[in-house]
């Protein structure tokens, strides 16, 4: 008995050591250090962040009132509450097994004892009535019920940084849906007065050619302009109202009443973002979808030592307090009174290697789980450099398409000055002014795009989350 004490005491020794769970994040070759290269003087300088909520930061009532209804009302989010719920139920359900049970159990048994039975009154028939208080309690030597609660705390946590990965993805597709709404009204104006311009030149082509002034050529060219632009009219419309649709879906409810007061005034984009232009690349450990692909690595790690911790046996003590009688008048009296103190090791000899094929598949899961953490942090890294390409590209274009709009004003104010002084006929200025339209339809594409790239940068960094 002795030596199996200490054989017992050894195993519990080894197996706690064995059992110690590093929960250390793996490292990673990544740049210290994420800059743009437009901004590297002034990066040099200091290093920003985010406000956390970044939307704000736009000064745009009708932005922050979609966001802040689709982040109470998107049922993705709201999805995303109920997983919350269910993983806070199962810690408290696994938790609940580190506290003794107490439970209760009566029961009425008719029997009939064998004849050749040793007993006072072999052969007899009798009826038991029992009633009594029971206590179960695991002590958790080897750690399964503890490595059980941790796993699952850690999946709950990782549960909450996945709902805040959902609101990150929900606020992006609503400022994205926005400011491609406000690109289309825009467009919309301009489309509407370059069709107007194009309708002045076509007629004007058609009483040239009535005068003999111009061939049929010319006049179907100017048709065939006006055709284009009605349909481009068209399908920005179109789009428009998708746009109000998608927003629809995202916010929970119809956002025609968030646009019913700026109806009378052309909607317009907000002031731009100053990004930060220097950032550490630690600011990516705050992006939720790491910290929960980390907290899911962290509950693998557990759910390998739960598994282990199956190989060893298990301690149960039970304790019952009750009455028993084979009378029901007298089940309440003192002598009916019954109790028992028991204890209970359990563990497996052959299992045909269950247990052990469970340690594999929660190993392989934890193989999964930090293949899946070193993805999530590389896509970050390359997200956010990706993001920095765009917002530098889309910059030189703007900035290129924006020199290029003085250059069609000037031109369009000279076309009208010469015209006012009889110097050319009115036709140049609708073909200046036709040009002018082309390149403000550009320059509204152009911005939206770029918005939406720093919408895309915030998202890489984990936003304010």
């Amino acid at each position: 008995m002795r030596k199996l004490l200490i054989l017992f005491a050894s195993s519990f020794i080894l197996f706690g050591c064995s059992q110690g769970v590093k929960l250390e994040a793996p490292e990673l070759d990544l740049p210290k250090e994420i800059a743009s290269k437009s901004l590297k003087g002034e990066a040099e300088k200091k290093k920003e962040l985010l406000p956390d909520k970044f939307w704000e930061a736009y000064n745009d009532p009708i932005l922050n009132e979609l966001v802040e209804k689709a982040l109470r009302q998107n049922e993705d989010i709201l999805i995303a509450e109920a997983r919350i719920e269910q993983a806070l139920a199962m810690v408290r359900y696994v938790g609940a097994d580190r506290f003794p049970y107490l439970g209760y159990g009566a029961s009425v048994t008719r029997q009939r004892t064998s004849e050749e039975t040793i007993g006072p009154k072999p052969g007899s028939t009798y009826t038991t009535y029992q009633l009594n208080l029971n206590v179960q309690y695991e002590l958790d030597l080897f750690g399964r019920i503890s490595s059980q609660e941790k796993a699952s705390l850690y999946r709950y946590l990782s549960t909450l940084h996945g709902r805040d990965a959902v609101k990150l993805s929900v606020i992006s597709l609503v400022m994205n849906a926005y400011f491609d709404l406000l690109a289309k009204e825009r467009m919309v104006e301009v489309a509407e007065r370059q069709l107007q311009t194009l309708k002045e030149i076509y007629n004007l082509r058609e009483k040239e050619f009535e005068l003999g002034l111009a061939n049929i050529q010319v006049v179907l060219q100017a048709r065939s302009e006006v055709e284009a632009v009605e349909q481009t009219l068209k399908s920005l419309k179109q789009e428009r109202e998708l746009l109000r649709n998608l927003l629809a879906l995202l916010v929970g409810e119809s956002p025609a009443k968030m646009f019913e007061r700026s109806a009378k005034t052309s909607l317009s984009f907000p002031q731009a973002l100053r990004l930060p232009p220097l950032l550490p690349s630690e600011v990516l450990e705050r992006r939720p979808d790491i910290q929960a692909a980390l907290e899911e690595l962290k509950a693998s790690a557990y759910d390998v030592a739960s598994a282990k911790a199956e190989y060893f046996p298990r301690i149960t003590l039970t304790s019952a307090l009750g009455y028993q009688s084979i009378e029901l008048a007298n089940l309440f009296k003192g002598g009916a009174t019954f109790w028992n103190i028991a204890g209970l090791i359990t563990g497996p000899i052959l299992d045909f290697g269950k247990r052990e094929s469970k340690v594999k598949l929660a190993q392989a899961k934890q193989r999964e789980a930090l293949l899946n953490y070193v993805k999530t942090v590389r896509t970050a890294f390359k997200e956010v450099q990706d993001s920095l390409v765009q917002l530098e590209m889309l910059e030189g274009r703007i900035k290129d398409l924006e020199q290029r709009l003085k250059t069609l004003e000037e031109l369009y104010q000279v076309s009208e000055l010469r015209y006012k002084e009889g110097l050319s006929r009115y036709l140049e200025v609708l073909d200046s002014e036709r040009a002018l339209l082309s390149a403000k339809l550009d320059l509204e594409r152009l911005k939206a795009d770029y918005y939406k790239s720093q919408v895309y940068f915030i998202k890489a960094i984990g936003g304010g989350f």
